[in-house]
């Protein structure tokens, strides 16, 4: 592994006491594709003793208690220099480092399950007591220093310190779920109306009085012209290139509808490929070719009323199809329920009805999530007001408090209506920031990439995940769905796969306390 900077040892050591020491490297949430049979780290940190042996341990096997002393063991040591480094206090830290193998062979093979997660930590073996070093999150450390960076040690540890405080989470990406066999991998989007089918969408497609071709739909909702159109990759859901119209429309009395029809872009071979060149995708998008689907929504006023949201989706050619293939498996095309896994967590198709109850929602458009051609007209600055508008439109669904919080926050200060407002990354919901790093920790490694684009559409407040004492009530599912034998969630493909390539795992396990391997 390539060492830290100099300036980044120095600055990154966050102490809370004068007689605490910090672990500066591996940061929790350091990932590695290689063989973890082998695989080595620089491990370094600084201390406040001079010449003080530090013991890098590895817990004996990831799913176990790490309260227990008997579950760690020593895997290599370091001793902290003789010449001291000073960082906003005139108290002297003392560097150390060693580069080492948590699992220098496969006699220790339970450490780290190849795919899975692997649990360290370093105690300075001082004479007046044995420290454990304080550790810090890769996901929120840059940001935080940046913050912090001339305050004292105490301030800038208390504000940085990382979801397992002394300990990290490393991440083996060697193996992922996405990959295995077809016939073996999660069932994506498949949580709402299993087993259905064809037939159950052709009656749902009767009741809703869905126009039989994309051209009578757009004839339908008066998209000759006014509509708001914007052309995208969508990364953080499908992963597709995209070509989304929106208009309102009126209904009596007084009230306003809303129309959308998105066209779906990244063929190769002839075959619709989800995650694949975001490049390719925006290409053909740009130049509205080889769309191999379009997907059509409405709502209807009044919000959470049976069929208020619709679905409709239409083939390569413009005819309306009752099969809507989402991810490369094609396991589950049933139309709506397949929509209904992202487009509303606590909505319901029933089959005696041929609707849905519960309230579906049009969700936003999470801006910073997504890739944008280079192309002129095309670009995310070209496109800025256009998707400021489409954000608008969806405030007029009856939107979640998940969805309507999202928005507002992304162009706060000023109200997504205002044609000056601009979006902003740096939304958080204010109750994941009352644990300062921990919160944002997960839901910045976590919530925000993986799970919030769905999960806001949740009328649930325990699901909405807006506040972090329920996503932590929810743990015991949360380790079931993603680290159990099932991988159920994130339930999309696309973002399932960058799940497992990512940290999200370390800040999931240290921030539940999970005591879990999860590997694939």
């Amino acid at each position: 592994m390539p060492p830290l900077s100099f300036r980044r040892l120095v600055l990154s050591c966050l102490m809370l006491l004068a007689t605490s020491g910090c672990m500066t490297g591996p940061h929790n949430g350091t990932t590695t594709g290689d063989s973890v049979i082998g695989e080595t780290f620089l491990f370094e940190g600084y201390y406040p003793e001079p010449s003080t042996p530090i013991s890098l341990q590895v817990l004996r096997a990831p799913d176990l208690d790490p309260a227990v002393e008997s579950h760690w063991q020593q895997f290599a040591t370091a001793i902290t220099t003789t010449t001291p480094t000073h960082v906003n206090r005139p108290e002297p830290l003392f560097h150390w480092s060693v580069t080492a193998a948590p699992v220098p062979n496969f006699l220790f093979a339970p450490r780290w399950p190849s795919g899975g997660l692997v649990k360290v930590r370093a105690i300075a073996m001082d004479p007046d007591g044995q420290t454990v070093l304080y550790t810090f999150d890769d996901i929120t450390y840059p940001d935080c220093f940046a913050q912090n960076a001339t305050q004292p040690w105490s301030t800038i540890g208390t504000e940085c310190q990382g979801l397992g405080i002394n300990r990290s989470a490393l991440v083996s990406t060697r193996l992922n779920p996405v990959d295995r066999p077809v016939a073996e991998r999660p069932q994506f989007l498949g949580r709402k109306s299993p087993g259905l089918g064809t037939a159950e969408t052709e009656e749902y497609y009767d009741q809703i009085q869905a126009p039989e071709t994309l051209d009578a739909f757009r004839a339908t909702f008066g998209f000759a012209s006014g509509d708001v159109t914007a052309t995208y990759y969508n990364d953080g859901d499908l992963g597709l290139g995209r070509e989304m119209h929106c208009k309102s429309f009126g209904v009596p009395p007084s009230m306003v509808g809303l129309a959308c029809y998105v066209k779906n872009y990244g063929v190769l071979n002839g075959q619709p490929v989800f995650g694949g060149s975001s490049a390719s995708a925006l290409q053909d998008a740009v130049a509205r070719t080889n769309s191999f689907a379009t997907v059509a929504m409405t709502f209807t006023p009044p919000a959470g009323s049976p069929n208020s949201v619709k679905f409709m989706v239409y083939d390569a050619s413009g005819f309306l199809t009752p099969a809507a293939q989402l991810d490369n498996t094609g396991f589950n095309t049933f139309v709506p329920g397949n929509c209904l896994s992202c487009h509303g967590i606590k909505a319901n198709y029933n089959a005696a009805t041929n609707s849905v109850v519960g309230q579906a929602q049009f969700l936003p458009f999470d801006v910073f999530s997504f890739r944008y051609s280079t192309a002129a007209g095309f670009t995310h600055a070209a496109q800025a007001d256009a998707l400021r508008r489409l954000n608008h439109l969806v405030t007029l669904t009856g939107p979640t408090d998940g969805i309507r919080e999202f928005i507002e926050g992304t162009y706060e200060p000023k109200p997504v209506w205002d044609v000056t407002a601009v979006a902003n990354d740096t939304y958080v919901p204010p109750n994941w920031k009352n644990t300062k790093q921990k919160g944002l920790g997960l839901y910045r490694g976590v919530v925000k990439p993986y799970c919030r684009t769905c999960h806001m559409s949740s009328t649930d407040p325990n699901l909405d995940f807006l506040d972090q004492a329920d996503f932590n009530s929810n743990s015991g599912a949360i380790k079931v769905d993603v680290c159990g034998v099932g991988h159920s969630m994130p339930n999309a493909e696309h973002v399932m796969k960058k799940f497992w390539n990512s940290g999200a795992r370390a800040y999931l396990d240290m921030g539940l306390d999970m005591q879990s391997p999860c590997g694939p």
